[in-house]
């Protein structure tokens, strides 16, 4: 059953809100399967799930395994996971300021054995962190600061329970975008939103994994999607608009579609630099 209000329970940084619609509209009405391999927040992949006849089979996977294992605790265990956050929330809004920042750290730094426990430290680390941002160190261990909101909601039960039920049938999985479409047929639809080539040296969120993403892993990404293109399956892939990213894609000689579309980002790590900027949508023309 369609959804038609769902939307992301995260706060994520490059997250496609603002550009649903124009992604959306892009997608065909009638596809056999919807790949979101690098999902993020999964804004795209709820869009989908708000149509009236989604497809049967959809499939989310991020190289963030942390970001992966909250999605499927959502999904099977959304009881567990909201008393979790209830309390959380209790203790974390009845402190002052400097309570709250203490308490923040404290959360941080925490390690959990079990996963309802680590899911619900991730939400709450993303409600209340700066700018909702999801950034780690070399070592792997988030490192953002705290983003003394004054009423932070840590816990949306209605939503995270429609957003459980809607995830009922959709297969989860971290790892390596490639390991999954390997299945891809004919009438499969993937959407891309890698990292982004950074528009300005203080706007990458490369950090976003210990492994990073840059230009190699852009001509990978590229090179998966010839080879998407070569099998009939369709793909849209989210970018900056930066001269590189629209070379290596017009020097694939395949004829892809490169569009310009507008969204307003950060630019600086402080937040304040929301201005508009280009994006591109880059596509292979839709198979029949």
């Amino acid at each position: 059953m369609p959804q038609n209000d769902l939307q992301p329970f995260l706060k994520w940084a490059g997250g496609k809100r603002q550009l649903l619609q124009e992604i959306i509209m892009r997608i065909p009405e009638h596809i056999d399967s919807f790949y979101e391999p690098m999902c993020g927040a999964a804004a795209i992949t709820f869009g989908i799930l708000n149509r009236e006849n989604p497809p049967k089979k959809i499939v989310l996977n991020d190289l963030n395994s942390a970001l992966m294992e909250t999605f499927s605790v959502v999904r099977d265990q959304s009881d567990l996971l909201c008393d979790r956050l209830r309390i959380l929330e209790d203790s974390y809004l009845g402190l002052d300021e400097s309570g709250r920042s203490d308490r923040y750290y404290e959360e941080r730094d925490m390690e959990y054995s079990a996963s309802v426990d680590r899911v619900a430290r991730f939400i709450f680390l993303n409600r209340t962190c700066f700018n909702g941002l999801y950034r780690v160190n070399k070592k792997g261990r988030f490192n953002v600061p705290h983003g003394k909101y004054k009423n932070p909601r840590i816990l949306n039960e209605s939503l995270l329970r429609s957003v459980s039920k809607a995830l009922g049938n959709v297969e989860v999985y971290s790892g390596d975008y490639r390991s999954i479409l390997k299945d891809c047929h004919g009438g499969d639809f993937v959407y891309f939103d890698p990292p982004f080539e950074p528009i300005s040296s203080t706007s990458s969120f490369t950090g976003y994994t210990a492994e990073g993403f840059g230009r190699v892993q852009q001509l990978d990404l590229r090179a998966e999607c010839d080879r998407l293109d070569d099998i009939g399956v369709n793909f849209l892939v989210s970018n900056s608009g930066q001269d590189y990213i629209r070379g290596i894609y017009e020097g694939a000689f395949r004829g892809y579609t490169i569009e310009e579309v507008s969204a307003k980002r950060s630019i600086n790590a402080t937040g304040s630099g929301r201005i508009p900027v280009t994006e591109l949508l880059i596509s292979n023309p839709v198979t029949k």
